[in-house]
């Protein structure tokens, strides 16, 4: 905590020769300063913690008995961590996880995908991860796996999505025309694709080996593309309204250092190996 300089305040005393009371009065001050300084302290302590929300997206995010795991949860501690940084990071729909960032109740979210809109508000670091996106099948059918020589092509099978996810601008104007199966979540479709409800399904690479690593029973059991379909580019995205704009080059650079260590795909494995 920093500490009073009372070399001023005894000089004074000696000079003015004060009587009993001003002393008293004196120390009434000093006590004063001193919970200034404590509090004033503790304030800039408290900003020193960094906020980052983060959102239900396993492999990156997810909640297990109240502790929060993933990816994203990994790289979030690591990156301030070198930084010499307390970070607090807490889960909350997507949505609020934006409105939050926009605000700057929270400092940022890990992983992000860049558009027009959240450009508005967000600054981006370098990327962090760039996600395949892959057409996936059932490894028992007969045709193996789809190709993506022609996505129009598609119009021939029953697709798979999940609802409230973009596969990027081409995919998604292409889905209007396509025979689509709406599901509340990846593991459902990849289900649907092991009972033939559906032909194939568009899937984020990490997403698509980590629910595989969470439920064994769907190992081995699925082929895809060779070609991405699109690929995701994924960065850190910062409020704008955070002091933590200022930092970008350092995170950069921290990024860049744990990029030719080997953690960030080290993390990746971990959740998806």
């Amino acid at each position: 905590m920093p500490t009073v300089d009372l070399k001023g305040f005894q000089h004074s005393t000696r000079l003015c020769k004060l009587t009993k009371l001003l002393r008293m009065s004196l120390m009434s001050i000093l006590s004063c300063l001193c919970l200034v300084v404590l509090f004033s302290s503790f304030a800039v302590a408290q900003g020193n913690v960094i906020k980052m929300a983060a959102f239900n997206y396993p492999p990156f995010y997810y909640e297990d008995e109240g502790e929060l795991y993933g990816i994203g949860v990994d790289l979030v501690r690591e990156v301030f961590g070198r930084l010499d940084m307390q970070v607090e990071i807490t889960l909350y729909p997507l949505s609020r996880a934006l409105t939050y960032v926009k605000s700057g109740a929270v400092d940022g979210i890990m992983i992000l995908i860049k558009n027009p809109e959240r450009e508005e508000y967000i600054d981006y670091t370098e990327p962090v991860l760039i996600v395949r996106g892959l057409l996936w099948s059932a490894a028992n059918r007969e045709e193996g796996a789809v190709s993506l020589e022609s996505l129009a092509g598609l119009k021939d099978y029953k697709v798979g999505v999940t609802r409230g996810y973009s596969y990027g601008h081409e995919f998604d104007e292409l889905l209007k025309t396509l025979n689509v199966d709406v599901a509340n979540a990846d593991l459902f479709s990849f289900r649907k694709l092991l009972t033939g409800r559906i032909d194939v399904f568009p899937a984020n690479e990490i997403v698509a080996k980590g629910l595989f690593k969470q439920y064994p029973d769907l190992r081995g059991k699925f082929v895809h593309s060779e070609e991405a379909f699109v690929e995701w580019v994924l960065h850190m995205g910062i409020s704008k309204q955070s002091h933590l704009v200022s930092m970008i080059p350092e995170i950069n650079r921290v990024l860049s250092d744990m990029k030719k260590s080997g953690s960030i795909n080290e993390a990746v494995r971990c959740y998806t190996e």
